[in-house]
This record gives C-alpha cells, structure tokens and sequence, in this order.
C-alpha cells in the first residue's frame, strides 16, 4: 500500500470485511509502498477488491482450518 496510508482508517475499513489490521509497525517496501499484516477469512483479497482501496492482498500461505 502506499506510504502514508492512514492505518486507522484502514483497520476500520478492513473491519467492514470480516478482517483485522494486526498490531505490526508497516515493513517499508521501497518504491513509496509499505505492507503490513491482516487476518481475515480466506476471501479476504475478494472482500477488500470491493472496498476500491489503493492497496494490494497477498494471501498467507497459512490458513486455520478450523476443526
């Protein structure tokens, strides 16, 4: 996501969609983007595709299948 992204307004955006910004200071990416951590539910990417944020979702290769 770009660098100056208002990380408050994202949790809260990200809460709309099942998701939650994890407690992890941004990982500076160069290029003026940062990545920070989120959990959700495995359609997460999807779900925030639809919010129209500048922002790209890599899943996690980790999932909790419940059980």
């Amino acid at each position: 996501m770009p660098v100056g992204t208002d990380l408050g307004d994202l949790a809260a955006r990200l809460s709309t969609v099942g998701g939650a910004l994890l407690a992890y200071d941004p990982v500076p990416l160069g290029d003026d983007e940062m990545a920070v951590e989120a959990e959700g539910p495995p359609d997460l990417p999807t779900r925030v595709a639809g919010l129209g944020l500048p922002i790209k979702v890599n899943p996690s290769s980790e999932f909790d299948l419940g059980g």
